[in-house]
Order: structure tokens, then sequence, then C-alpha cells
């Protein structure tokens, strides 16, 4: 467990690591002239929704509104601009190193653990099966372990600081210490993302889709402690 100390150090850095996002992001705007489309909902105009249908490995293979109506193309938010918004930034940030995939064995980071071993580890009295722990995971799969340490992509910053990517700057993770230990979830790894309403430029808020691992807090919880008056 972190020391107080050390508590204050990494909360010090996250608020470095999220101004420097989120200046970025609006340098990004200012210069196309124009809030890109690449965020999620704040507020979602088109209510809750839930799964209908599931596979063998426990995955959501359909969801529908809560009304019984087919969700629409942008349910969760608008997206189409997340490739430009990524390339624009790669401008306004200062980078290291990149990796497009395969982050732990190229060097970008390291071992984290995903949703997916969170969640078992959080459950540790529970007999559960793979499905169990797919059905739970259902919807973040980008976010269990084997896809962060294979799949994901992520930047190296010149201070340190780590960005890793569920996809692109609506939905994304920062280790604010880079490398440096305890390089855990909800200690120096946080979770974030882009919301917007389409017509006010977008923000980064806290994100989801992992739990903090043991002893650990959430992004909501870090940014009240860091922004709240």
């Amino acid at each position: 467990m972190l020391t107080k100390c050390q508590q204050t150090v990494i909360k010090n850095q996250f608020k470095k690591s999220y101004s420097v996002i989120q200046q970025a992001l609006k340098a990004v705007d200012n210069e196309l002239d124009y809030t890109p489309s690449c965020y999620y909902w704040d507020k979602n105009p088109y209510g809750g929704s839930h799964c209908v249908s599931r596979d063998e490995n426990g995955a959501c293979t359909k969801y529908e509104l809560n009304n019984g109506g087919d969700l629409p193309s942008d349910y969760n938010g608008r997206f189409n601009d997340c490739n430009l918004v990524k390339e624009e930034m790669k401008k306004n940030l200062k980078l290291a190193t990149i990796c497009p995939n395969k982050a732990v064995e190229k060097g970008c980071i390291p071992k984290y653990k995903g949703n997916d071993t969170i969640y078992k580890d959080n459950n540790a009295d529970k007999e559960l099966s793979d499905y169990d722990i797919g059905a739970a995971t259902s919807g973040c799969a980008s976010w269990r372990e084997s896809s962060i340490h294979n799949q994901r992509e992520a930047w190296v910053l010149l201070d340190g600081t780590i960005i890793l990517f569920y996809s692109g700057f609506q939905l994304f993770a920062i280790d604010v210490n880079g490398k440096k230990g305890p390089n855990k979830w909800g200690h120096d790894i946080f979770p974030l993302q882009s919301v917007g309403d389409g017509t006010h430029p977008a923000k980064v808020v806290a994100g989801g889709c992992i739990s903090p691992e043991k002893g650990g807090i959430t992004s909501t919880k870090m940014m009240k402690t860091l922004f709240s008056k």
C-alpha cells in the first residue's frame, strides 16, 4: 500500500497528466476550428439498454433499448473523428515512444492486470467459470489483460507518463508515473474518457470499464479529491 507521501506524489502527477491531456484536446479543437466527433454522451439521449443474448463465452451479442427498440448507431456516443483526434494529439503532446500493439513486449508498458483478472481477484471467494468472467466484462473486452498486453496502443510521453488506449481519446487510461510501481489500477493508472453533447466542446472525465485493484480508488474519487471546491 502506498504511503501518504507517495499518495500525495501520485495525486500531483495525476493532476499534471490530466491537465496536459485536457489542454492538448482543447488545442485540437482550436486548430480544427470545430469540436470533432470523438466522445461518449455526457447524458445519453436514448435512455438505458440491456443485453438480450450472449455467446458461449458470456459475451453479449445483442443489446436493445430498455423500451425494446434497436440501439442507434451513435447510442454510446459519436466517434467518427477519433482517428483524426489521435493524429492531431500527436502534434500537441511531447511523445517519446508509440507502441501500436504488443506494448508489454515492446517495452511501452509494464504488465497491468485487466478487468477480467481484477474481477477474479475481487471475487476470490466465489467459484467463477470463464463464462462468468466473460459475462462480467462483456462490453469492455479491450480492458482484459491479454488485450492490454497484446492489442492495445500505448504512448509514452517524454516525462514518462503512459497513455494506454482502449480505442482512442474517447476512452483511455493514464499511468501517471509511468513504469514506476505499483502499476495498479486505482493506484497509479486511471481510466478516463471524453464526453460531450454534440454542441459544446468535449471534456475529459473519469472513465469506466475497469475497477480499482485492492486498496485503490476510482478515477471519479481521484478527480473529486483534486478538483472539487
